[in-house]
C-alpha cells in the first residue's frame, strides 16, 4: 500500500526576554529514501534567520543557522507532500552501533531483571512484538511527568512517560535482548504534535514498530530522523545568549490526499 500525505508542522518558541547569538540546528525536513518519497517541501523561518543545509552521519537532513540580533521568539513552519510506501523498502546493512546501549537508552539493573523474567520468542520478529506488549504492560502514557532529558531507566522506574520515553524503554530492552534497533521521529496521520517510534532490523530491512500505540508502523508515518536515541535526532536544538523562561507551541497536521 502507499499513501500520498500532505503535512504541516509549526513550532513557535517564545522567550521571556530577548535573546541573541542564537545558534540553531533543525531536523525538520523529512528526507526521501526507499519507502518514502518527498514530492515537495518548504521551510519558512523568520526573515532574519538564514540557514544552510547539510546531512548528519545518520543521513538526517540538517538546517543550521545563527541569529545575531535580539529577538523574543523563533518560529519555523514546514509544509509539503510525501508518498509513503513501506513495501518499497530495500535491504540495507545495519551499523553495529544500533546493537548497543546509548545515552538515553541504556538498561538499568531493574530493566535487565524485567527482561530476564520475560518468556521471549527466539524468532526476531516475534521477539520484537513481544517486547511491545511488555513495554505497554509496564508503561502508562502520562504527559507532563518526563522531559526531553529523561532516560529509559528513569521512565521505566516511574512507569510513566510519553512517546519518547516508550521508545527509549523499548530500545534499551530490545538491544539487551539481542535485537538491532534505532530511534525514529516524525509525523503521523492526524493532528497534534510530532511522534517518536522505533525501527528494528529484521531480515535485512528496517521495520517500524510503535511501542506507544502498540502497532507496526505503516504508510501513515512520515519519518524525519533516526539515531541511537533522541539525542541523535532532535527536531530542534539551539543555544543562545540572554533570555529567561521559554514556551514552546507545537502544531502538526497530516492528511491523506
Amino acid at each position: 500500500m502507499s499513501r500520498r500525505l500532505d503535512f504541516f508542522y509549526d513550532i513557535l518558541l517564545e522567550f521571556d526576554q530577548p535573546v541573541r547569538g542564537h545558534d540553531f540546528v533543525l531536523r525538520c525536513l523529512p528526507p526521501s529514501f526507499p519507502g518514502q518519497e518527498i514530492l515537495d517541501v518548504s521551510l519558512a523561518l523568520e526573515s532574519y534567520a538564514h540557514f544552510a543545509l547539510q546531512r548528519d552521519g545518520f543521513g538526517n537532513l540538517l538546517q543550521l543557522g545563527r541569529i545575531e540580533q535580539p529577538h523574543d521568539h523563533f518560529r519555523y513552519t514546514v509544509r509539503g507532500t510525501a508518498m509513503t510506501a513501506p513495501a518499497l523498502r530495500r535491504p540495507e546493512a545495519a551499523h553495529p552501533i544500533f546493537r548497543y546501549p546509548s545515552p538515553y537508552a541504556s538498561p538499568a539493573p531493574a530493566m535487565e531483571d524485567f527482561l530476564r523474567a520475560l518468556d521471549l520468542p527466539e524468532e526476531p520478529s516475534a521477539r520484537a512484538w513481544a517486547l511491545v506488549t511488555a513495554v505497554q504492560g509496564r508503561m502508562a502514557y502520562t504527559p507532563g511527568v518526563t522531559g526531553v532529558n529523561t532516560t529509559a531507566a528513569q521512565a521505566f522506574e516511574t512507569g510513566m512517560g510519553v512517546c519518547q520515553d516508550f521508545a527509549h524503554v523499548y530500545l534499551a530492552l530490545a538491544r539487551a535482548s539481542g535485537l538491532t534497533a534505532r530511534y525514529a521521529n516524525g509525523l503521523t496521520q492526524g493532528e497534534g504534535a510530532s511522534h517518536a517510534w522505533c525501527e528494528v532490523w529484521l531480515d535485512g530491512l528496517w521495520t517500524g514498530i510503535d511501542p506507544t500505540r502498540g502497532r507496526w508502523t505503516d504508510d501513515s508515518y512520515i519519518r524525519f530522523g533516526v539515531g541511537r536515541d533522541f539525542g541523535d535526532c532532535p527536531i530542534e536544538r539551539g543555544v543562545f545568549l540572554g533570555g529567561g523562561g521559554q514556551r514552546q507551541s507545537v502544531y502538526m497536521k497530516v492528511t491523506q490526499q
